[in-house]
């Protein structure tokens, strides 16, 4: 995505402003003790973006999901290394079940690094949910659904693409005609978290 200089030069100031809190913020790392019961259970994971302190409303879906009895862990999308590696090691210890990614802005982009990596590993992710992804790799083959929040007129948020291989559903869909709604809150709509907590329930289905 393009930006004006303007543009710009107001997102390296709130950068730089995001760098100076970040050390405050507390990021949540995949739990190993959730991993060593032995049990196949699902993997879900939810990325937040830059600073992680933008994308609260993954904050929110992982509390509702844990009061719906499913457990997930909402971590930064710097830790989607650690998130590929996890998943990985569970899957070789045969207790892997449905995998889930889900992320906002940069942790979108994490997402589907994730599944790139997996992808590698022979490991299929069942559902793919993107929130205004800022620079998103094509969807790799290994991903059964993917369903993207974007905007393709206002905000900051791409289209997805298939990529090579590819034959799962892919739906992207435009919040342009919302001016209320934009990069920053898209993850905090309550439709929008209604909606992805319903297709995290039809996936673990």
């Amino acid at each position: 995505m393009r930006f004006s200089g303007l543009a710009r030069a107001g997102l390296l100031v709130m950068m730089v402003c995001v760098a100076g809190l970040q050390a405050s913020v507390a990021v949540a790392r995949p739990n190993a003790q959730a991993h060593a019961t032995g049990k196949r259970q699902p993997e879900i994971y939810l990325l937040r973006g830059f600073g992680d302190i933008f994308s609260t409303g993954l904050d929110e879906m992982g509390e509702r999901l844990a009061a719906q009895g499913i457990e997930s862990h909402v971590d930064s999308h710097t830790a989607s290394g650690v998130v590929a590696r996890t998943i990985i090691a569970d899957a070789q210890r045969g207790r892997l079940g449905p995998v889930i990614l889900i992320g906002h802005s940069l942790g979108a982009n994490g997402a589907i690094r994730i599944a790139e990596q997996l992808q590698k590993a022979g490991i299929k992710v069942d559902l793919l949910v993107s929130l205004a992804a800022t620079g998103p790799h094509p969807v790799p083959a290994n991903v059964r659904r993917a369903v993207n929040y974007y905007f393709k007129t206002h905000g900051w948020g791409e289209p997805l693409v298939a990529g090579p291989g590819f034959h799962g559903r892919l739906l992207n869909k435009d919040y342009s005609d919302m001016a209320e709604v934009g990069h920053f809150n898209i993850d905090k709509q309550k439709a929008v978290q209604n909606e992805i907590l319903g297709l995290v329930r039809g996936a673990l289905r």
